[in-house]
């Protein structure tokens, strides 16, 4: 099969196409193409997302071919200039050939030569849907242009209107969520700072990774006091793993009710977690819970992420990692998301839906439907590649089995953003934030996902929105 990817070809093109229609050789068995049209998408000028036929072909002769195509009051859908993109068979051609922006007023008329020669039509019929979601980039900055005096911008949270910038082993400095403007800056809890978060209330939690005998401390920032509040202190002499910290998590309030602290370091395949009530500490600090992640098979390289899926005592959990070492792109070795159960029954996501690398993730609720943020980067010989990030639908986590190729693909990942420029990054070091708005007609999500590179010109964080509108 091949894929005629909005067809604009020269005549010449065409006419080598028309050559290319051979019989069939039944002396070899040959199968003959005569299926001929299999797909269709249709993509809104300036816009990357594409839009599936409800129905993946092939089609019945004569059968109308839906595509839905979002449309709001506030950006309506003109039907008059829509880009169609068909899938046909090896040995078949469009006659004429689809091309160029388009009018799908009324539904538009479709004829496709097989290999015998034989016409089959069809019509594709544009409805413009009102979307459940639609996503928008709203800024992109460098740290160079954020201001931050290195590279480092190892950790993000949405605390409140702000974006907060953990620095490696310096000051959070905090942004205007919609546009990226400083603020102010808030002064470290301590040296070495690696995470930012927010809990469930919305308070702003940051960590330190336990480098050169630091430990592992992780604090809340009181706004009340203007100050942080120490809730962990896991001691190097206490035990704590070097480089545990690298990345962090909490669930729940931290200052009220049941809440936990996670935390992760590369080189292991143990999850440590602490259960707080009420602000205070029910697991000592030098006696964490411990999770060993056995399906990972062995040790991850970098730190993974973890989020607890509730606050119940038998929660499921949703984890991240990557065995990938710089320079080998061996595909046992490549990122991983799965959610598993107490007793380690494992949902994986299909590795062919993401990057080399899952710099970070965060799974969070809208109403009744559940939404896997992935940011992801490519990894090539010198630990670079673009990243993307991208959204499912994991609702129904049987789809969470899909590929790219599959029927119902376009359903589940419901957002792909523009790759970003090539950026080195050899600690796989990236993270994830998420903050939900109400609105008249649903929600505003912001998605901020971070990539630290090789200088502050590389580094970057960029901010989206995902608009929610009740259906």
């Amino acid at each position: 099969m091949k894929i005629l990817n909005k067809i604009a070809a020269l005549a010449c093109f065409w006419g080598a196409a028309l050559v290319s229609c051979e019989s069939p050789d039944l002396s070899t068995g040959r199968t003959d193409q005569v299926n001929g049209l299999l797909n269709v998408t249709i993509q809104i000028p300036g816009n990357p997302a594409e839009f599936y036929a409800t129905q993946k072909g092939p089609y019945e002769e004569g059968e109308e071919i839906t595509v839905k195509v979002p449309t709001t009051d506030e950006d309506p859908l003109d039907v008059t200039r829509l880009i169609c993109t068909v899938s046909i068979e090896h040995n078949c051609y469009v006659d004429p050939p689809v091309g160029g922006e388009m009018d799908f007023t009324e539904p538009y008329k479709i004829t496709v030569i097989d290999a015998l020669g034989n016409r089959h039509t069809n019509t594709i019929r544009v409805v413009p849907t009102p979307p459940k979601t639609k996503f928008s980039k709203v800024w992109e900055k460098s740290c160079t242009d954020l201001g931050l005096p290195s590279r480092n911008n190892t950790g993000i949270a949405i605390y409140g209107q702000y974006l907060a910038v953990q620095e490696y082993n310096g000051p959070v400095y905090l942004y205007d969520m919609k546009t990226g403007a400083a603020v102010k800056t808030i002064d470290a809890a301590r040296s070495f700072m690696m995470k930012a978060r927010t809990d469930d209330a919305g308070h702003l939690i940051t960590s330190r990774e336990n480098i050169y005998g630091a430990g592992f401390m992780v604090f809340y920032y009181s706004e009340t006091d203007q100050e942080h509040k120490l809730l962990l202190d896991y001691t190097a002499g206490d035990g704590c793993p070097g480089d545990l910290g690298y990345n962090m998590n909490v669930a729940g309030d931290v200052t009220s009710g049941t809440a936990y602290i996670y935390g992760t370091g590369p080189n292991d395949m143990t999850v440590y977690y602490w259960k707080l009530q009420d602000g205070q500490l029910v697991t000592p600090a030098n006696q964490p819970n411990k999770l060993r992640y056995g399906p990972a098979g062995s040790a991850w390289t970098a730190a993974p992420a973890i989020q607890r899926v509730s606050l119940d005592d038998n929660s499921d959990h949703y984890i991240s990692y990557t065995k990938w070492v710089n320079g080998n792109s061996d595909e046992a070795l490549k990122s991983r998301f799965n959610i598993f159960t107490p007793s380690m029954e494992v949902t994986a996501l299909n590795a062919a839906d993401h990057e080399y690398r899952l710099l970070g993730f965060n799974v969070f609720k809208v109403e009744d439907d559940t939404y896997l943020a992935l940011n992801d980067q490519g990894a090539d010989q010198w630990a670079g590649g673009g990243a993307t990030l991208k959204v499912f639908d994991i609702t129904d986590t049987s789809k969470m089995e899909l590929g790219p190729d599959d029927d119902g693909y376009g359903d589940f990942c419901i957002f792909t953003s523009d790759m970003s420029a090539w950026i080195q990054n050899y600690f796989s070091w990236g993270d994830v934030a998420v903050y939900k708005e109400a609105t008249s007609t649903g929600y505003d999500v912001y998605i901020a996902t971070s990539i630290v590179g090789f200088d502050p010109g590389q580094s970057i964080v960029r901010m989206y929105k995902m608009s929610y509108f009740r259906q």
